[in-house]
């Protein structure tokens, strides 16, 4: 327990410091309880989360054929069915950009055939082919891709659903497709394990206080 504790006390005294990246380090905790936070928002049953899923530019942006992507932090697929959840994470509501927000609600409308063909022509080009490899691997453990040994795919025809939720601390908007981190706490916390409950305590804190708003008492 000291360890865990260790863990998110850094996280709690670091995220403050002007270059500290909190989403970077607390991603790998939220990823265990992604299942549960959407099946509390959307009541839908997750059996695959594949993080920094690959959008191609070139494909939601017809101006800029380009093979180059952006990345949504996670992307989940509904267990048996058709919905494919976009989630993104964010330790600090600041950090939330229009572009951001704009690209996703663009390759919402696209769907997500698209963006597979997307990552088609992205794996192609690559020279990262083993990594886009093990993608493909995943995708098609979903049943949205059929994959044979040579990194040819063919993309499996369904009548896809994307949906996109946003993880963050407080939603002062009170938009339908957030979870805040309050949220989330109340959900994490009744696994009622030593890191469930320390992570939950943590994201409390995330919450009532802003990055970079908490002065920590120096010893003279």
């Amino acid at each position: 327990m000291k360890h865990i504790n260790d863990i998110f006390d850094n996280l709690d005294k670091w995220r403050h410091l002007p270059a500290y990246q909190l989403e970077r380090r607390a991603d790998i905790f939220f990823s265990i309880y992604l299942p549960d936070l959407i099946f509390s928002k959307l009541g839908i049953i997750i059996d695959e989360v594949i993080p920094e899923f690959p959008i191609r530019i070139g494909t939601i942006n017809r101006k800029q054929n380009i093979n180059k992507s952006f990345k949504v932090d996670y992307l989940a697929k509904e267990k048996n069915k058709n919905t494919v959840v976009f989630i993104e994470l964010k330790t600090d509501e600041g950090s939330r950009r229009d572009k951001q927000d704009q690209y996703l609600e663009r390759a919402k409308q696209v769907g997500l055939i698209e963006l597979l063909e997307g990552i088609r022509k992205i794996y192609l080009a690559t020279k990262s082919k083993k990594k886009y490899q093990h993608l493909l691997d995943r995708l098609q453990n979903v049943d949205l891709i059929t994959t044979d040994n040579g990194g040819i795919f063919t993309i499996n025809q369904a009548d896809y659903h994307i949906e996109i939720v946003y993880i963050m601390p407080i939603n002062p908007k009170g938009l339908e497709n957030v979870i805040t981190f309050r949220e989330a706490a109340e959900i994490i916390k009744r696994h009622e394990d030593d890191l469930s409950l320390r992570f939950s305590k943590s994201l409390l804190r995330w919450a009532e206080v802003q990055a970079g708003e908490e002065r920590i008492a120096t010893q003279n």
